[in-house]
């Protein structure tokens, strides 16, 4: 028996699924069931690396650790590391029996439907509700159930912005500038209303990155939910640059983890910039008119799934969405 200690590092990675929160398991091909991901720590690496290293091969996705939880007004931020170090044996069909002192990480992906490389494991989305009928260990039963109860606190903003009210009246009167021109019916639009469009388009990309360049993406906790809808719609009809409109969806899938920003704009500025690149979208929110002048979905990243997608972000149907737009437009 070999009794040297193997360091080995696990991450329990969750996602906003809408509104709600669901965990991330893995079917590992040696092992009956389903676990967090993790392995073994190599030589030279720390567990904080090994964690994101693990995660990204198994999982497809970059996960971004949460520090601790710390006391309420504790004036000093903790760093992302490990929430707890536990020891066990190693799994029964291990070649060469060891311990293991496993560095268990929380970890959140803020853009689960989207891996960035193809998972090396069957990966499995599951909410609170589902995990005592996964085929998973006590401990991760123990574990993940907990986590459940703390993840929303532990993604959360840990030192909040001051509320900056001249920014936020600022975006607000930018948005009515934009829908203003948008709103104006065809028959009183003058000759140079695509120009006008362009230019306050242009001029709210300009301004926007300033901002985020100052603030990071400005969210409900800096500038309010109104405002940052406002910001949001910046970002939106930000389409002459698309390289800024990616940064946008990045730093504002990072703000709807956070909870300080609304999780339908984070799925409408995913299916703009899907599109954009000439990428099926994955919420259907995106319309084109038909040769006959009808509505119909830009294509769709999963057909089958849109509607439970929409369902779960709080979006109606796609067909009543179709002929909601269509209504409108009449």
């Amino acid at each position: 028996m070999n009794d040297v200690v193997h360091e080995t590092a696990s991450v329990f990675l969750f996602a906003r699924y809408g509104a709600r929160w669901k965990l991330c398991l893995l079917s590992y091909p040696r092992l009956a069931g389903q676990r967090a991901a993790g392995s073994h720590v190599e030589p030279g690496e720390s567990p904080e690396h090994a964690a994101v290293r693990e995660t990204r091969e198994k999982t497809g996705l970059h996960p971004r650790l949460l520090a601790p939880l710390s006391p309420a007004g504790c004036p000093h931020p903790l760093a992302p590391t490990a929430w707890h170090i536990a020891e066990s044996p190693a799994a029964p069909d291990s070649r060469c029996p060891h311990p293991h002192r496993d560095h268990i990480f929380v970890g959140v992906a803020d853009r689960p439907l989207h891996p960035v490389a193809e998972a090396g494991h069957t990966v499995h989305w599951v909410f609170a509700a589902d995990l005592p009928d996964q085929e998973i260990s006590h401990d991760t039963l123990i574990m993940g159930t907990a986590l459940f109860d703390t993840i929303e606190a532990a993604a959360a903003l840990r030192q909040p912005p001051a509320r900056d009210e001249t920014l936020a009246a600022e975006l607000v009167h930018r948005q009515e500038a934009d829908q203003a021109l948008r709103t104006l019916p065809p028959a009183q639009r003058s000759a140079d209303w695509n120009e006008s469009v362009a230019r306050v388009d242009q001029a709210n990309t300009a301004r926007l990155r300033e901002i985020i360049a100052t603030h990071g993406w400005p969210g409900h906790a800096l500038i309010g939910p109104r405002a940052a809808s406002a910001a949001w719609l910046i970002a939106q009809h930000a389409d002459r640059d698309p390289d800024f409109q990616r940064t946008c969806l990045d730093l504002l899938a990072t703000s709807v983890t956070a909870g300080d920003a609304y999780h339908q704009h984070g799925a409408l500025l995913l299916d703009r910039v899907q599109i954009a690149q000439g990428q099926p979208q994955t919420f259907g929110t995106q319309l084109t008119s038909g040769a006959d002048g009808s509505l119909a979905p830009y294509p769709l990243r999963d057909p089958a799934a849109v509607d439970e997608l929409r369902a779960a972000w709080g979006f109606d149907p796609l067909a009543a969405y179709i002929e909601q737009v269509s209504a409108s437009r009449t």
